[in-house]
């Protein structure tokens, strides 16, 4: 039996209107076997790069082939472009507002084209809802076989628009990591930029005792392994999921304890004695 096609979808637009509804209703109305997927449609209103955290999140963890539609569009109706990219054998629909360029950089990412087959568009095209209009009868054509390179023409690299991906920055002689919070997840876990591999060999929590991780003046001693570890109320530092480091609070919020959101610093203190680990840095 032929997989079903996965079309995934991911917005700002919530579920207390009929948009998600809409938009799932004319793809199906043109690709009724596809299989739809709610990525998330609870990212912060107007929120690009939250948007881009949580596709990124979630693309391992899809088939080849897997077509992907985001719309968080502040730019919707303007000159802005639409855009299909094709990358980890996976297609990729959303506003050439930086909410993919967390894929360009990558050495499998293949072209990306401008979104301009207005024959595929519904009609009237409305000013304030392209992902109705326009993202979803061009996914329903690509999971009903339209060739990719019938989307539109191609758009140069350096004319797609970035946004700056913070990462960490490792200072291996003070044993120090620095990062940001880059999210808040819907339990209130302050997520960081700072990954597991920026912790110098080896990497399991019990190898740091006197680890520190400090968001603005709130110290954290150690790392768990879970968010149960310790205390109800307690706030502790850990790995999640994805390999990125977090703050969270057993059975609280990180982020209302400490009134914190993305753009907050974020530092690990690991410890002098622990630099030379550091594959030659030091």
């Amino acid at each position: 039996m032929a997989m079903k096609q996965i079309i995934t979808l991911t917005t700002d637009f919530g579920l207390q209107d009929e948009y998600v509804g809409v938009m799932k209703g004319v793809i199906l109305a043109r690709a009724p076997a596809a299989l739809l997927v709610d990525l998330c449609h609870a990212v912060p209103r107007q929120d690009i790069r939250q948007a881009a955290y949580r596709l990124r999140a979630a693309l391992p963890y899809f088939p080849p082939g897997t077509i992907h539609v985001a719309v968080v569009d502040p730019g919707v109706g303007t000159g802005r472009r639409l855009l299909l990219v094709q990358a980890r054998q996976q297609l990729f629909l959303a506003p050439d507002n930086g909410l993919l360029s967390f894929l360009f950089p990558e050495a499998g990412c293949g072209p990306a084209r401008a979104v301009t087959c207005e024959a595929l568009f519904l009609q009237p095209v409305s000013a304030t809802f392209h992902g109705r209009d326009i993202l979803a009868p061009v996914a329903a054509a690509l999971a009903t076989g339209l060739a990719p390179d019938a989307v539109g023409p191609l758009v140069a690299p350096d004319d797609l628009v970035a946004l700056a991906w913070p990462g960490a920055e490792v200072e291996a002689r003070q044993g120090l990591i620095r990062g940001v919070v880059t999210g808040v997840d819907g339990f209130g876990n302050l997520l960081t930029s700072i990954h597991r591999r920026d912790l110098p060999a080896p990497r399991t929590e019990a190898d740091w005792p006197g680890l520190r991780v400090t968001v603005l003046d709130t110290e954290i001693r150690g790392l768990r392994q879970t968010y149960g570890d310790g205390e109800v109320g307690r706030l502790l530092a850990l790995f999640g999921s994805g390999g990125f480091l977090e703050v969270a609070v057993n059975q609280g919020s990180a982020a209302a304890r400490l009134g914190v959101g993305p753009g907050t610093a974020v530092e690990v203190f690991v410890g002098q004695e622990h630099g030379l680990l550091y594959n030659g840095v030091v």
